[in-house]
């Protein structure tokens, strides 16, 4: 049986995220509301953004654009950069637990790779010329890296061992809740 689209509002969107321990985040040029929070994924300390759907008038987005998008970030000196393996869920009546099921996953080491190049977190990324997902650094646009895996079901099968990785200095210090300058 298909799920029904269900329209969010602003105050359960908000109940669902700070009963978690998020908090609600201002991004600049970001029209919807973004709820963050800190968390340890594979001995990095991250931030696991929620990008809601919802705008902070309380209308939710449009049946067919209404995804609710999860996404780690880890901040470096260049800025902020996203990590691992993104996650969506649909506005549907069982939101609630779709999107618990969907932080678990965004923050579950199987989704989550280091470069075998640097140590840093990888992040997926799509081959330009044959639209194939591979895992990429995050910080090929900051320094070149040009650690990669295979394509990103591939490279579900191989793993670094966390026990191997470096990981920077430069993400440690107090939460941090700005976009990148």
């Amino acid at each position: 049986m298909a799920a029904h689209f269900y329209p969010i509002t602003r105050d359960e969107i908000h109940e669902f995220f700070v009963g978690l321990g998020f908090v609600p985040l201002k991004l600049k040029g970001v029209v919807e509301l973004v709820y963050a929070k800190i968390v340890r994924v594979g001995g990095h300390r991250l931030s696991l953004r929620c990008f809601t759907a919802v705008n902070p008038n309380g209308e939710c987005r449009e049946k067919g654009t209404d995804a609710i998008r999860l996404q780690l970030f880890m901040r470096v000196e260049a800025g902020i950069v996203p990590v691992g393996r993104p996650q969506k869920c649909l506005q549907v009546e069982s939101w609630r637990a779709n999107l618990r099921k969907a932080i678990e996953r965004a923050t579950d080491l199987n989704n989550f790779r280091l470069c075998p190049a640097c140590g840093n977190p990888q992040v997926v990324r799509q081959n330009r010329s044959n639209g194939d997902d591979f895992w990429g650094c995050s910080l090929f646009r900051f320094t070149g890296c040009k650690g990669k895996r295979g394509n990103a079901q591939q490279a579900a099968q191989e793993r670094t061992p966390l026990s191997r990785a470096r990981g920077p200095a430069s993400i440690r210090g107090a939460a941090w809740h700005e976009p990148p300058r």
